[in-house]
């Protein structure tokens, strides 16, 4: 008979099942179950600017010639950007006119003729590049009733993580259309990153960094420049800082689809900030910068930071085994075991994208005496921090950055209203 300890242990073993799976319903965006319909009348294709375009507008020329031997010059492939160009156009050039014979409208715009007049003008966005293309085009779409598609239209050199077909082919792309406007596919809200900045004067300009990776100049060039300033003023009277400019708190115009990122300007300087994670009291943090990012971010940068090792795996089990008596053989790093070891930690370290949560890492925390040991990795909903830095900056999704000094607050959070809309199929 089913009775008395097994009875129990089976019902314990039914209610750690609930457990497990309530558990990971929580980790999980739950599915909204809202009528799939995708009837846009005008769509806007925001096209990536390819590596031969960039080149193209730094060497200043028209002149395919004199572009070819500056390229050679530096030992760079000319024939591949070329047809790597020629292949992208032709991609998009394919896709506009798949839109055209569904009736749509269509208008195709790169980075930087990439506007609010343009985002507006659109029932949908089509981004077709990879995931930096992705992150542009919907940068100006700041509500979810819009959505935006993404398109990889290099599937051999992009992981295309946010894009509809990821590596698949051009000619898959025909049947992925039609799907679409036949309603088979499910709407995904990805969740973004509110910032709040509350500082003297105000938010500061950004400085928009594709800008800047057009720029040849070396970003260290502005230190020897500030050098020049301190010995032309040398000897004058110290600038009495002023006292008149009051607080102001404002919204980052931009919401963040990927990460945050707050430090130092030059990577090889310390970064200095409070931190408070979810109503925890402030406290101060001396480390290589903070990073916090969305489901979506946490296959890229927060991944790669995150991420363990073969040879890191190997060399913890062997102390293990040591420490413990354990009669382990000696590990080597290409074991099996290592390898599933390694993915399945990693594969933890990605969530889903419509998640309503953010995760932080503080990278290369510094602690001692002074800076105690802290949490610097974790899930969080609500994030302050108060730099006490003088050359930090606030990174949204690597395209913006806003000056972010000492006594600058940023309050991070994350609402449904600012998720974007996109497609996933079913």
């Amino acid at each position: 008979t089913w009775n008395g300890p097994m009875k129990k242990q089976i019902y314990s073993l039914r209610r750690l099942d609930r457990f497990i799976n309530q558990t990971r319903s929580t980790m999980t965006a739950p599915k909204l179950k809202l009528q799939t319909e995708f009837k846009p009348k005008k769509v806007l294709i925001v096209a990536k600017t390819t590596r031969y375009q960039m080149e193209k507008r730094l060497a200043n020329s028209e002149d395919d010639d004199t572009l070819h031997t500056l390229l050679i010059n530096r030992g760079t492939d000319y024939n591949r950007l070329l047809s790597k160009h020629n292949e992208h156009k032709a991609y998009v050039k394919y896709l506009e006119q798949l839109l055209k014979n569904r009736s749509c409208e269509t208008r195709i715009v790169e980075r930087f003729d990439y506007d609010d007049a343009a985002a507006e003008w659109a029932d949908a966005i089509f981004a077709a590049g990879g995931d930096g293309t992705f992150l542009l085009a919907g940068s100006k779409i700041l509500k979810n009733d819009k959505p935006v598609i993404g398109i990889n239209t290099d599937p051999q050199g992009s992981e295309g993580h946010m894009c509809l077909l990821r590596k698949a082919p051009m000619e898959k792309v025909d049947g992925a259309i039609d799907r679409l406007f036949r309603g088979d596919f499910e709407w995904l809200y990805r969740t973004r990153i509110r910032i709040t900045v509350t500082s003297e004067g105000g938010l500061e300009e950004a400085t928009p960094l594709h800008s800047t990776a057009m720029n040849r100049e070396p970003s260290t060039s502005r230190w020897e420049g500030r050098g020049r300033d301190r010995e032309r003023s040398r000897g004058s009277p110290p600038r009495k800082m002023s006292l008149s400019l009051e607080r102001k708190t404002e919204d980052v115009p931009v919401l963040s689809l990927n990460e945050v990122f707050v430090g130092e300007s030059l990577s090889s300087r310390v970064s200095y900030f409070q931190l408070g994670i979810d109503g925890s009291p402030l406290t101060k943090q001396k480390n290589s910068g903070l990073t916090v990012c969305t489901g979506s971010g946490s296959t890229s940068w927060y991944f790669n930071i995150n991420k363990l090792t073969k040879e890191s795996v190997a060399d913890v089990l062997s102390l293990a085994a040591k420490e413990t008596g354990s009669p382990i053989p000696p590990i080597d790093p290409s074991d099996a075991l290592i390898d599933r070891i390694c993915n399945q930690f990693n594969e933890k370290l990605m969530f889903h994208p419509g998640l309503n949560k953010m995760a932080f890492c503080v990278r290369d925390p510094i602690f001692n005496s002074t800076f105690l040991q802290s949490k610097s990795r974790g899930f969080a909903t609500d994030i302050k921090v108060c730099s006490r830095g003088y050359d930090s900056h606030l990174v949204v999704d690597g395209g913006m950055s806003y000056p972010f000094n000492d006594g600058s607050e940023a309050h991070l959070r994350v609402l449904p209203e600012d998720s974007l809309r996109t497609v996933i199929f079913r």
